[in-house]
């Protein structure tokens, strides 16, 4: 089943979400299990939705992510750059179906 426009868009809010959450454990490190969970709640409503390709990426976004409550991420600017290509992808998923659509 292939994912709608309001289904991106969701999942565009969601991303958001998670580079907020990201960006806050960077100085408050306890959110990193916060981060690390809703990250694989987004992971799990991708593969339901059959976007696998993204689901794909969020998985490798989760291998690199290894929670920490009382020290900084040693992964964070990759995690942060992965979020960003991430955000890209689901735009231009957007703006294709914008197109296909005539929007």
């Amino acid at each position: 089943m292939a994912m709608n426009r309001e289904g991106w868009l969701q999942i565009q809010k969601e991303l958001s979400l998670l580079y907020d959450l990201h960006e806050a454990a960077i100085s408050q490190t306890g959110k990193c299990r916060d981060f690390n969970s809703r990250t694989s709640i987004l992971l799990q409503h991708l593969e339901e939705q059959g976007a696998f390709d993204m689901a794909d990426r969020v998985m490798d976004l989760l291998a690199g992510c290894n929670p920490k409550d009382t020290s900084p991420c040693d992964n964070r600017l990759s995690t942060k750059a992965s979020l960003e290509r991430l955000q890209e992808r689901i735009k231009s998923k957007i703006i294709e179906m914008d197109e296909a659509d005539g929007n």
